[in-house]
């Protein structure tokens, strides 16, 4: 029998204790997801806030919330592989990092769809005690990987994002770290040497690089604990985690006098101006296409500003840069032929006037820009950030739809020929950051058996 909370003492009525309210419980929910997201985010007023009411809205969310609180409603139909044309698909085994069912990974399948292998991307088994780190996230539900490469032996070098990158094997054991605020994308540098997105300390930052409105102390103001993005910068990461080079994205813009970049970057994004999300070594191709530009070189992808441009190898300085057409764009990939092919994301705040992500391609002797794809109505896809897209030997796209948990392949005149998809749960998509195609030949792995150890 349910007692009634209200009691009286004496003639006067005493005060009422509060009484169990759905309504409100409810709406205490929805305030730390929303909370939460904008936390994820780093979106005002979140920064802002004290770090002990931080903390304690990622405690209370944490045990309200059973999934990541960036994922987006369930948008296609279907679950698992939902189409396949064998004749127009190229073969391989296709790798999707992100966050899934079972949380953080790196799930390999098949043509078919079916689960070969699995990588559990944990960030309490990378490190027990991160010392590189103000703060750590408090379940798996609160951090998310971001960029990966596997290696023949099945490896595989993966970022977490903002907290470091870490070298799995092939039972997704730990083998080394870096210990620096890593994200977005690992390149293969070569030699055993990767170039990945790394975060430069603010305290670290010249006093020449922060603009007056914008100085050093309100940028560290407007933070969220446990990031440091103002800096930008690649990083040469050797075998074992140390980094062996690194050169500053922002130092590069701001020497290069791109006053009109930075005063639009800043007032839009004043703690993450630059907001690098991809490297690519160029190749000799590339190079002859670009004066002064040599094979080696490194192109990056800077979001905030739309922004492709290419760093010397040796001492990092800017000696080419083009801004869009392209809106918050991802992974440039450099074509054999010299072009280059951008994900182009068309962000959020012009989400509502565009129907469609694109996959581009430009070449920058010509400047001339084509959509590859969506060629037909009816074709759009969107992911507002992240995205990613891989061609293929046979000429095709494999694209990653991040927020709708799927991730296709189309021929050059656009027909689907692989589609997978995959829900969270009943209600959200499951986050598919990048995928991946691979030969059928591409690891050196004999058994792929882990229960034994």
């Amino acid at each position: 029998m349910t007692q009634d909370p209200r009691r009286e003492e004496g003639p006067e009525e005493a005060p009422k204790p509060a009484q169990f309210r759905p309504d409100r419980i409810a709406l205490m929910a929805v305030m730390f997801l929303i909370g939460g997201f904008f936390s994820h985010f780093s979106l005002p007023p979140f920064p802002a806030l004290p770090e002990g009411l931080i903390n304690t809205i990622h405690f209370v969310g944490d045990r309200i919330i059973s999934r990541p609180v960036s994922m987006k409603d369930i948008t296609y139909e279907g679950t698992g592989l939902v189409t396949h044309d064998p004749d127009a698909a190229q073969p391989g085994y296709t790798l999707i990092q992100g966050v899934l069912p079972g949380g953080p990974q790196i799930r390999m399948l098949d043509m078919s769809g079916r689960e070969v292998h699995r990588w559990d991307v944990d960030f309490f088994a990378a490190w027990d005690d991160p010392q590189h780190l103000d703060a750590v996230p408090i379940s798996d539900l609160w951090y998310n990987t971001q960029g990966f490469l596997p290696l023949s032996d099945g490896s595989v070098l993966v970022n977490i994002s903002e907290k470091g990158s870490v070298m799995l094997d092939r039972c997704s054991r730990p083998l080394w770290t870096v210990d620096r605020m890593m994200h977005h994308s690992v390149t293969d540098a070569g030699d055993g040497k990767y170039w990945i997105p790394s975060l430069i300390p603010l305290d670290e930052t010249p006093d020449d690089y922060f603009a007056q409105h914008f100085p050093r102390d309100l940028i560290a103001e407007n933070m969220e604990p446990g990031t440091m993005s103002y800096n930008n910068s690649i990083a040469l990461v050797g075998d074992g985690g140390a980094i062996e080079k690194e050169f500053s994205v922002l130092q590069a813009i701001v020497d290069a006098k791109l006053e009109h970049v930075m005063t639009t970057a800043l007032f839009a994004y004043p703690s993450d101006p630059v907001h690098l999300n991809d490297i690519e070594v160029v190749t000799t191709e590339l190079a002859n296409k670009i004066p002064g530009v040599e094979q080696g070189d490194l192109l990056f992808s800077a979001r905030n500003i739309n922004m492709l441009g290419i760093l010397d190898q040796s001492d990092g300085h800017l000696k080419w840069h083009h801004e869009g057409p392209w809106t918050w764009q991802h992974d440039p990939d450099i074509m054999p032929d010299g072009t280059i092919e951008v994900f182009n994301n068309r962000n959020k705040l012009t989400s509502n006037f565009v129907d469609s992500s694109q996959i581009l391609s430009f070449d920058p002797a010509t400047g001339e820009t084509r959509v590859l794809y969506p060629l037909a109505e009816g074709d759009a896809f969107f992911t507002w950030i992240e995205g990613a897209h891989q061609r293929q030997p046979n000429g095709n796209i494999l694209i990653s739809e991040t927020y709708a948990g799927r991730i296709f392949e189309v021929t050059p005149d656009g027909k689907i020929a692989w589609d997978y998809r995959l829900p969270y749960d009943d209600e959200a998509a499951s986050m598919f950051e990048v995928g991946m195609r691979v030969p059928l030949d591409f690891f050196d792995v004999d058994d792929w058996n882990c229960d034994a150890g």
